[in-house]
């Protein structure tokens, strides 16, 4: 719970709250989408990539157009190390690696958000 509760928070730093100046808060900047964030694969269609990899455990926030179940079932074809933790809420954790490895892939309105947690990115690569 305190996972998601991180990601959820992780999630809502990329968007400045309604009537806030745009100085009171640091926003990542947006980038390209890599092919893949420390050997975890990612999707065809992948946008508005958000790293946070100064140090670990690194994240990187990104929103395809594919439902999330289109996304789930991506993930466990290309990925089949990754399995179901927990669902909550519409949001789907997959593990993996030694639990090293976090996905989680969650509804939006034109499609689902995808938030990768890497704990440990030596073990996150075997």
């Amino acid at each position: 719970m305190k996972l998601l509760r991180a990601l959820t928070f992780l999630s809502t730093l990329a968007v400045a709250a309604p009537g806030m100046a745009a100085g009171n808060i640091s926003q990542p900047a947006i980038a390209p989408c890599p092919g893949e964030f420390y050997n975890v694969s990612m999707p065809q269609g992948a946008t508005q990539c958000q790293r946070f990899d100064d140090d670990m455990p690194a994240s990187l926030i990104f929103h395809t157009p594919q439902s999330t179940e289109s996304v789930l079932q991506w993930y466990q074809q290309h990925m089949p190390q990754l399995h179901v933790a927990s669902q909550f809420n519409g949001r789907v954790v997959l593990t993996g690696a030694q639990n090293t490895i976090r996905v989680v892939v969650s509804p939006d309105h034109s499609g689902a958000q995808v938030d990768l947690l890497i704990l440990d990115s030596l073990l996150a690569s075997q």
